[in-house]
């Protein structure tokens, strides 16, 4: 049958997709700019303990094009592959491997950090992120547990269409601002803005709008 209102388990399947979605900026940002600004842009980061670190697509740039494959493979993942044991597998390493680097940084590390040169954001997350890790991976938990439960099918809209072109168009103007901009600047800012909307939007081009769900 076609669902017209959303069941639960979809509602927080898609709840699970917005969040992986904010989780695409720590690699969309650097990726886009490592790209598009070149040398002139550092970034860096952190896993368990070993530093990725990179000016534009050198150094460990690998490490930041990997991480957009796999976050963008996990986003389609959620409604559009049959295999659901090949979904459940890139959740538990995404989200694993985010939620045990986070007790990491709080409890082996320096604390957990954010750090944000182009719109001068510099957070101390370490009280927060503990809680919000737990509560995620219950999410993560029980999403798979429903799904085991679940039989659909995802059929392809022109909404997923039209946000994907949306979310894409922007891309060459992004490219031209971190480019020919001042480092940190008004055009950088800009481009970083429209980098942030494209990741709070991100999920809206994966989501199913047409579910059929099988008996």
């Amino acid at each position: 049958m076609e669902t017209k209102k959303p069941l639960p388990f979809f509602k927080r399947l898609n709840l699970l997709l917005i969040l992986t979605s904010l989780t695409f900026a720590t690699s969309w940002l650097p990726f886009i700019r490592g790209i598009a600004d070149g040398e002139s842009y550092h970034w860096g980061t952190s896993l368990f303990g070993n530093v990725f670190y990179g000016k534009g697509t050198g150094g460990d740039f690998y490490y930041v094009a990997i991480n957009v494959f796999l976050c963008l493979l996990l986003m389609y993942f959620f409604y559009w592959i049959k295999n659901r044991k090949v979904f459940y597998s890139l959740l538990v390493l995404w989200y694993g491997s985010m939620i045990g680097n986070s007790f990491f940084e709080v409890f082996a590390g320096d604390g957990y950090m954010f750090h944000g040169d182009t719109l001068n954001v510099h957070l101390d997350l370490s009280f927060i992120i503990i809680p919000f890790m737990i509560v995620l991976g219950a999410l993560v938990v029980k999403v798979i547990l429903e799904d085991l439960n679940h039989s659909f099918v995802a059929k392809g809209t022109k909404k997923n269409k039209f946000w994907a072109i949306l979310l894409l168009a922007p891309i060459p103007v992004q490219i031209v601002l971190f480019y020919m901009g001042e480092s940190h600047g008004i055009t950088d800012k800009i481009g970083v803005i429209i980098a942030l909307l494209q990741v709070a939007l991100a999920w809206t081009a994966f989501k199913g709008y047409n579910i059929i769900e099988e008996d």
